[in-house]
């Protein structure tokens, strides 16, 4: 399976109609989630979804589920629906963006990683995300039941998501300065 999502990640890479289409998913999937996003607290006493606090505690987590109306919920469940897509296409162009941007600039590097299959570890946050939705949806979903781990571990997965998703966006944003200052280092050195 590893490998062929890194095919997919080369493939996304290197096929520009792919590259935008994935970039046009990822988009449209961002402004779904936010306007849902909009939405939702007039259904659930002014709070956010789960997925847009990045500062949520555990503690904050079952008093914020009480608030929920009937609409919050199902806006909650189409918003989850939505963030399974999401991050997979926002992972995909992390990881097609890194990799266009090493086979271009550090060809031995993206050998390197390509024969490992590690070019997905860009998509590693789309891993935690999908379970940020899991433990979010089974909260919400047990509720007035409330188990006191369900709420740690979401938190918990919602930590490693925003770590690997910052971490491959910040990674992905080195790669393309550096392809960016190689690039345009030989063009200036051709016109000599």
């Amino acid at each position: 399976m590893l490998s062929r999502l890194q095919d997919l990640v080369i493939r996304t890479s290197r096929t520009w109609r792919l590259y935008l289409g994935v970039l046009v998913l990822f988009a449209g999937s961002l402004m779904a989630l936010l306007r849902i996003g909009v939405m939702f607290p007039a259904h659930a006493a002014g709070n956010q979804p789960f997925d847009l606090q990045n500062g949520l505690a555990a503690a904050e987590v079952y008093p914020q589920i009480a608030t929920y109306t009937e609409a919050a919920r199902n806006l909650y469940h189409v918003f989850t629906l939505i963030d399974y897509a999401f991050p997979f296409f926002a992972g995909l162009f992390i990881a097609a963006t890194a990799a266009f941007a090493l086979r271009n600039s550090l060809p031995k590097w993206y050998a390197a990683l390509a024969a490992r299959n590690l070019l997905p570890v860009f998509m590693l946050g789309t891993v935690f995300d999908w379970l940020e939705n899991i433990a979010a949806l089974s909260a919400i979903s047990l509720y007035p039941a409330e188990t006191a781990w369900l709420p740690v571990l979401l938190v918990l997965v919602k930590k490693l998501k925003l770590f690997c998703v910052m971490t491959g966006q910040a990674a992905m944003l080195l790669l393309l300065v550096y392809a960016g200052g190689k690039w345009l280092a030989v063009r200036f050195r051709l016109r000599r």
